[in-house]
């Protein structure tokens, strides 16, 4: 059995492999060990020194093993050289083998040093430390793998005009007057000598921070818990979720008060009310839509439908209901002998909500935030309308009329007292038909929309 002894890095490894490949050296016979001190000849024993023998080895492979190599276990080593020894001796298509143990883990490995070197360009943070009236940028992250090389090309081009050092405890890499080094590396409390710059940074933080947009999970997922003290503004995050909820309402609040101001006390129309929502910015749908498709019908329909939000097919027709869901919707309304023309047609959200999947706008649902930005048109149009029977059609719908989260499914056809009307039900979105599979359910749920159609027509 053999020692190799080598320095943690991927030249050590592969001079130290060659010699052993190039004397058929067999996977099982090695112990591959580390060290962090000596000279790699000093490690290595005299008859393992560098053979000039060729060795027939994919670059391919070679370049993916340097990456791999950044992964932070001993055992990493081994698994390299078993790789190449079994690509030289075995099989030169080993790779292409898919399920082989060794290839799983190797893409195993990669991925994750993929993952942890994409952390290392996302919160790295500088600090500005002033010297001699120069500044010089300086940070400090653990990353799980040593990714810090790696990283080189993306930190060199995106702070190519400023002089910059990154430390972690195992190295450090410093880009001083366009000329890129690697060092040795520090602890976090050698860091944290730096300055008190760390303050500006949390009151930067604090001020942008978006309560509508916290994600604690995907927080943890991204960057574990145990990475946050390397980030300033970690020791503040508490706090912040703390002051969350009523952050929150004021940010929407802020929100429903632009779309507010645009609705002037003397509206009397609805024609009014369309005229007013041109210029609505409460939220960014309709930057990306058309333009906002209000709604239909006359101002003393008795019945009001409130669906969830414009399609593609409403969007660029600039009106509700005549994409596929409301052709549904159209025909269930002939069955029941009600007229298009008799009843008022909205949405809860008034702008098209997409984004490009295979070159088409593909729907996406509102969130809270922008129903609730959108509620101030919904309350006024119901407001002048005054309707004896209004009827939601989806959960977005019932959130905006309810004002709150309402269950399609426990409230299905039952009849409410709201603000808006004494008689307000909640009913499936026809979308919902549309996107049943099973032909018998399908069927089921179409009759069972058509007889809550049919219904209104007796309250």
């Amino acid at each position: 059995m053999k020692v190799a002894t080598i320095e943690p890095t991927f030249d050590s490894w592969r001079t130290y492999a060659r010699s052993l490949l190039s004397e058929k050296v067999h996977y099982d016979d090695i112990v591959w060990k580390t060290s962090g001190t000596g000279s790699l000849f000093d490690l290595m024993s005299a008859d393992h020194r560098p053979s000039p023998a060729q060795l027939s080895i994919p670059q391919s492979f070679m370049q993916d093993a340097a990456f791999v190599s950044a992964f932070r276990d001993d055992t990493t080593w081994a698994l390299l050289y078993r790789l190449a020894f079994r690509l030289i001796y075995e099989n030169k298509h080993l790779m292409s083998v898919a399920l082989d143990t060794d290839v799983l883990e190797f893409h195993r490995r990669m991925r994750l040093v993929s993952r942890d070197l994409h952390k290392v360009k996302a919160f790295v943070r500088f600090k500005e430390i002033k010297k001699n009236d120069e500044s010089i940028y300086m940070a400090w992250h653990r990353p799980d793998h040593r990714v810090l090389k790696f990283s080189a090309p993306f930190f060199t081009d995106r702070f190519n005009g400023m002089n910059w050092v990154i430390f972690t405890e195992d190295e450090s890499m410093s880009w001083i007057n366009n000329q890129l080094t690697f060092g040795p590396g520090i602890t976090q409390q050698e860091a944290l000598a730096f300055d008190h710059t760390e303050e500006l940074w949390k009151t930067y933080y604090g001020s942008i921070f978006n309560p509508a947009r916290i994600k604690v999970k995907a927080m943890k997922k991204e960057l574990p818990v145990r990475h946050w003290a390397t980030l300033p503004e970690a020791s503040i995050i508490d706090d912040l979720l703390r002051q969350a909820p009523k952050r929150l309402e004021e940010f929407y609040e802020s929100q429903r008060a632009s779309a507010v101001s645009l609705i002037q006390e003397n509206v009397s129309s609805l024609s009014e009310l369309k005229a007013a929502i041109i210029n609505c910015a409460a939220c960014s749908i309709c930057s990306k839509a058309t333009a906002p498709v209000f709604g239909e019908g006359p101002m003393d329909a008795e019945i009001v439908f409130v669906g969830e939000q414009p399609g593609n097919e409403e969007d660029m027709a600039g009106s509700p209901f005549v994409g596929p869901a409301g052709k549904l919707f159209m025909d269930a309304l002939d069955k029941a002998d009600i007229k298009r023309s008799d009843v008022y047609l909205t949405n809860a959200v008034k702008g098209f909500k997409w984004k490009e999947h295979n070159g088409m706008r593909k729907h996406v649902n509102p969130s809270s935030f922008e129903i609730s930005a959108c509620r101030a048109w919904v309350k006024s149009e119901l407001e002048l309308i005054k309707p004896r029977i209004l009827v939601c059609l989806g959960a977005s719908a019932a959130q905006s009329v309810f004002g709150k989260l309402m269950k399609v499914h426990d409230s299905h056809g039952k009849i409410f007292k709201t603000a808006f009307c004494d008689q307000t039900i909640i009913l499936p979105h026809p979308s919902a038909i549309l996107r049943t599979q099973d032909p018998e359910e399908k069927m089921h749920l179409e009759t069972r929309f058509l007889g809550d159609i049919m219904a209104l027509k007796n309250i």
